[in-house]
């Protein structure tokens, strides 16, 4: 079926499905009296649905990229929280107390979703991090352990139990105060479908995963702090992937983190003896793996994302292929790139590499050997200490410099997210269809 028309039959989807659990739950409601229960049904649905996307399910990812899905589970997270907290207060002021001791849990639901989410805000994102209040805050959580990514991402998983004294709450407002058992029916049989999702993603999936284990068998240092490493399947078999996409590592070693962590695959999905990854050095995390040797063992969990089908997708040999990097997010454009080179793919391609300085230029040799392998490759570094911020006049002069027709081409970004609004606003300005810009971010 058509990309767009699944996408927008998902969303669709998602919208109405409170409406139609709703249209049941409250069918013998008036009117008036439905409005509180409809928003926490809202709520209630929304948060759920927020726990099966965290699941990560390949079916809805196919559609919509994870790191769309990522930005846009923590914005209707929010949504949805502000939607349980104005139906507690609406409760509240036409009913008073009356219903206190059953909305217990429904209350510590609200107030563990809701600690969660400043934190992760604060902790694990840049939401409002010009304003003042937000800066004095994060300066003092800073003082505190918790204020750390890799322990957020723990913290985070204590969502489950806010969605669990949620379904709680539920469960007893349309069982014991209602005795409506059909609304108790639907709404517990959407909990166990959350939940059991959970527990497959947070439990049975690693216990799967250690059965085909794979081993480090080489790392390479690249400028730029990156690290590129490779693993070899303990069974013998690699799972299959498309270029350009990145799957969850997870080490098991004693000095590593046991948390899984994304990377981009920058080899070939014809390669079947190896996987290699590309890891640059951006936090605590991160910066333990610059010290890892051949011999350890990991599960590697994906494939996720990627921007496979724009190449995939391209069967005009006029239509030029674009790509933008914003430093490490060179990584999966150089598997498209291992994927081109096996392919022969006829089309011209160029690489525009935004970099702070020299420094960070590595895989040298690797686009070099892209020159001699491609039929029509011209690599573009751009090193922002030498010629500044790369703006519109700048993309436009190496578009016209290397023959690009903005027209004809297909367009590739992945890097920081002000890197990559400076280069799409810059694309837009020149009439370019937003179908035709392609990116990921990084940030899971």
């Amino acid at each position: 079926m058509n990309r767009k028309l699944m996408r927008m039959l998902i969303v669709a989807a998602y919208i109405l499905l409170p409406v139609l659990i709703a249209a049941v739950s409250l069918r013998n409601r008036s009117f008036l009296s439905a409005g509180p229960p409809f928003l926490g049904i809202v709520s209630y649905t929304w948060l759920l649905t927020g726990v099966i996307i965290a699941s990560r399910p390949r079916f809805i990812e196919y559609y919509f990229s994870l790191d769309k899905l990522n930005r846009f589970h923590a914005i209707m997270a929010v949504v949805a929280l502000a939607i349980g907290i104005t139906h507690k207060l609406w409760v509240t002021l036409l009913w008073g107390w009356a219903y206190r001791y059953s909305t217990i849990f429904g209350d510590l639901a609200i107030l563990f979703f809701l600690t969660i989410a400043v934190l992760s805000a604060l902790v694990m994102t840049n939401w409002f991090g010009r304003k003042k209040i937000v800066k004095t805050a994060k300066t003092t959580l800073k003082k505190y352990p918790i204020a750390n990514y890799e322990k957020m991402k723990f913290v985070h998983n204590f969502n489950i139990i806010a969605a669990t004294f949620l379904a709680i709450h539920v469960l007893t407002m349309t069982t014991i105060v209602q005795g409506d058992y059909l609304a108790a029916a639907i709404l517990g049989g959407y909990f166990a479908l959350a939940f059991s999702l959970y527990i497959n993603h947070k439990f049975l999936k690693p216990i799967r995963l250690k059965k085909n284990l794979y081993t480090v068998t080489a790392t390479r240092p690249e400028k730029g702090n990156v690290l590129e490493v490779h693993l070899k399947p303990d069974s013998g078999e690699i799972f299959p992937y498309r270029a350009g996409q990145f799957v969850f590592l997870r080490l098991y070693d004693p000095q590593y983190s046991p948390e899984e962590h994304p990377f981009s695959l920058i080899s070939a999905p014809q390669d079947r003896d190896k996987v290699a990854l590309a890891i640059k050095d951006s936090g605590d995390y991160t910066h333990r793996f610059q010290t890892l040797q051949p011999g350890v063992k990991a599960s590697v969990e994906g494939p996720h994302g990627g921007m496979w089908h724009v190449q995939e997708g391209i069967h005009d040999k006029t239509v030029s292929m674009v790509m933008f990097a914003g430093g490490i997010g060179i990584t999966p454009m150089l598997g498209i790139l291992e994927n081109s080179a096996y392919l022969q793919f006829p089309n011209k391609t160029v690489l525009v590499w935004s970099l702070k300085d020299r420094n960070e230029y590595g895989f040298t040799e690797k686009l070099q050997a892209f020159k001699e392998k491609l039929p029509d490759f011209r690599l573009v570094p751009f090193f922002a200490n030498e010629s500044g911020f790369l703006d519109e006049g700048k993309i436009d002069k190496i578009l016209k410099d290397n023959e690009i027709r903005y027209e004809a081409a297909e367009y590739l970004l992945c890097g920081p997210p002000p890197f990559m609004n400076a280069v799409e606003a810059a694309l837009l300005k020149k009439g370019i269809p937003k179908d035709r810009i392609h990116y990921e971010t990084f940030g899971l």
